[in-house]
């Protein structure tokens, strides 16, 4: 059987789809749902991989000039494939590279997707990138809780405890604009003078094609908001996308209570609740405080590297092996 590298067409969206369901790091942003969020704002270079009539991995990108990136508009992307071996992977990378050389592109950047979020191992690809003498143009450190929750820090116990004793309550919201209204604009403007990188109609938007996958949470004290947080749903992951309280919910540990009900009530056999990253320049310094905060939860780091290639590395990756037998066979 041959190997198909076809850019993505809606026609092909079923064949996606099949990748997304048998795959092992497949997440809500790799949806084509949430990709055509973006769709005005960059050019789609996305490709499905094909193994004879089979879609065997997809990868999500877009185009500028003679360069494909994957993804700007994501927070992760990257080759997003079924259950496959370390040769098998290595063959999928080989052919998505000389497919974009062939199309007049030079550089490839990749935004890999954190290693939480997969079902299985995904050590192969920094390894893979080495191989393909790819340059690591940035990295992240993404703090992430492992579930259970087990908060073993003294003072954070103690306000969690404090927190449930307080009447506060957690509640499910539909819309999310009297979070980004009353505690997400206001605390970041304040605290770090920045903005949403969404804006309340475009998270609602993403919500409401996304039910099941974008939640809003709320906690209250007598009906007034203390805390709240936008959380992405994956198999693998909860994911805080926006966190934010108030004075009064500082003082009341409304923030505690919130991750404490997200990782017990919500967790639903999920492995992981992704803080994201702390990181200012680039991955190049850390907000302290923040990374602090996180770490008290009991949340590990884990590196989220960004890749740059040359489209002709799958010369390097050719010559990794003398193929005696196609690896898609073993």
């Amino acid at each position: 059987m041959g190997w198909q590298v076809i850019a993505f067409e809606s026609e092909l969206e079923a064949d996606w789809k099949e990748v997304l369901a048998k795959a092992t790091n497949a997440t809500l942003m790799h949806q084509r749902s949430f990709l055509a969020y973006h769709k005005k704002r960059f050019h789609d270079a996305s490709l499905i991989l094909y193994r004879g009539d089979r879609p065997m991995a997809i990868f999500p990108a877009h185009r500028e000039a003679d360069q494909v990136f994957s993804h700007k508009g994501l927070g992760y992307a990257g080759l997003i494939h079924r259950p496959c071996s370390f040769d098998q992977e290595v063959q999928l990378y080989l052919q998505l590279l000389r497919y974009y050389e062939a199309q007049g592109v030079a550089r490839l950047q990749i935004k890999a997707t954190p290693s939480f979020y997969s079902k299985e191992s995904t050590e192969s690809l920094p390894y893979i990138m080495h191989l393909a003498q790819a340059e690591i143009r940035q990295m992240e450190l993404s703090l992430a809780i492992k579930l259970p929750l087990k908060v073993r820090h003294k003072g954070r116990k103690a306000n969690i405890l404090q927190a449930k004793r307080s009447g506060l309550q957690v509640v499910e919201e539909g819309e999310v604009e009297l979070f980004w209204d009353t505690l997400l604009r206001p605390n970041l403007k304040k605290r770090y003078q920045k903005k949403p990188t969404h804006n309340k109609e475009q998270m609602q938007y993403l919500k409401e094609w996304h039910p099941d996958n974008i939640r809003q949470f709320m906690v209250y004290q007598n009906g007034i908001p203390l805390a709240g947080a936008t959380v992405f749903f994956t198999p693998n992951c909860l994911h805080t996308q926006y966190l934010a309280t108030n004075v009064a919910g500082r003082k009341q540990h409304a923030l505690d209570l919130l991750i404490d009900y997200l990782c017990t009530a919500q967790a639903a056999g999920r492995k992981y609740l992704d803080f994201g990253h702390s990181n200012e320049c680039g991955g190049r310094k850390i907000n302290r405080d923040l990374f602090r905060w996180k770490e008290s939860f009991g949340a590990i780091p884990f590196h989220h590297s960004h890749y740059n290639l040359s489209t002709g590395a799958w010369r390097h990756l050719e010559r990794v092996y003398q193929w005696k037998n196609d690896p898609m066979d073993a």
